[in-house]
């Protein structure tokens, strides 16, 4: 490839990236964009309108996106009144590469597309707004600090002095037994969920395209291969919460709002996998391999991300 041809692709690339953050700036400058925004979020509106553009502006593959999908996760994300910052942990916009069957060509078309994605801070902000629960916590469990965990029972012992237990400071990740969240109600209740990274690594196999796409192809497309341990936190808080926890109306429409998508026509469909509500029922079955279970990501869509927006 000549150097001029390179030139020209690059000021492609640029123009296409300037068109999406122009077209979200032309969306937020809308009178009736604001109004509904600051119907949501009030005096806190202007700062996530601020924080929309910034996102979309630190992100190579946002700026792929088609600009209404962009807006409409945005919108979802504000209806929960979570910041959108990746990094906090809270809800994300992700970058996601939808495939479409056109009937014309009787092919499928590319479209990348953002959808919104929630976080395990995000449930547990929920939690604490509903006002059920007196304490909650998750967090990744390494084998120093592990006694005994019983998957029929669900019964967990952790040591009793963790002054004795080195792992947590190295964080190395072949040091982690599984993952753990816990919550007490108001009235007592107590509920715990732990899962062996094993079982967490089964559980994304089975409902992860772009994670089964990346292990397949040696890729670092997916979130649970950029950052593992937050998609695992996140994973059993939000199966805990599912199975066992007082859901309140947000909490509901978040668990069937992750990682949902809209077309410019404003119909849903969902990226990575459908909501785990039911999920819940079996979240220890085993894949047997990763290659047999693979979904073509040319058909059914593949989550993109950077790892610069989750590290």
């Amino acid at each position: 490839m000549s150097e001029n041809t390179q030139l020209s692709n690059k000021n492609e690339i640029k123009k296409e990236n300037l068109s999406v953050v122009s077209q979200v700036k032309g969306f937020i400058s809308q009178d009736a964009v604001k109004k509904k925004f600051t119907e949501m979020l009030g005096k806190k509106a202007p700062q996530f309108l601020a924080s929309i553009t910034n996102v979309v502006a630190g992100s190579d593959q946002l700026k792929k996106c088609n600009a209404n999908t962009i807006m409409s996760a945005a919108f979802v994300a504000a209806t929960y009144d979570l910041p959108i910052d990746s990094n906090l942990g809270f809800a994300a916009i992700v970058p996601y590469n939808n495939s479409k069957y056109n009937p014309q060509t009787k092919q499928f078309d590319k479209h990348m597309e953002a959808q919104f994605q929630m976080m395990y801070k995000g449930f547990i902000q929920l939690s604490i707004r509903s006002g059920y629960y007196e304490k909650m916590n998750c967090s990744v469990v390494y084998n120093d600090e592990l006694v005994s965990y019983n998957p029929i029972t669900g019964e967990v012992d952790f040591v009793t002095d963790f002054s004795q237990c080195k792992q947590r400071m190295q964080g190395k990740s072949e040091d982690i037994a599984g993952y753990y969240a816990w919550f007490k109600l108001l009235t007592g209740f107590t509920k715990e969920l732990f899962m062996t990274r094993a079982e967490v690594e089964n559980h994304a196999k089975k409902y992860s395209t772009a994670y089964r796409n990346d292990l397949n192809n040696n890729k670092r497309g997916s979130k649970w291969t950029t950052d593992f341990d937050a998609m695992a936190l996140k994973t059993v808080i939000k199966l805990l919460l599912s199975k066992w926890g007082i859901l309140s109306v947000d909490m509901q429409r978040a668990i069937t709002d992750d990682q949902k998508t809209f077309d410019e026509s404003g119909n849903e469909d969902y990226g990575d996998n459908k909501p785990d509500v039911i999920e819940a029922k079996d979240p220890f079955q085993t894949v047997e391999d990763a290659g047999d279970s693979q979904i073509d990501g040319e058909q059914t869509g593949e989550v993109i991300e950077e790892v610069d927006i989750t590290e």
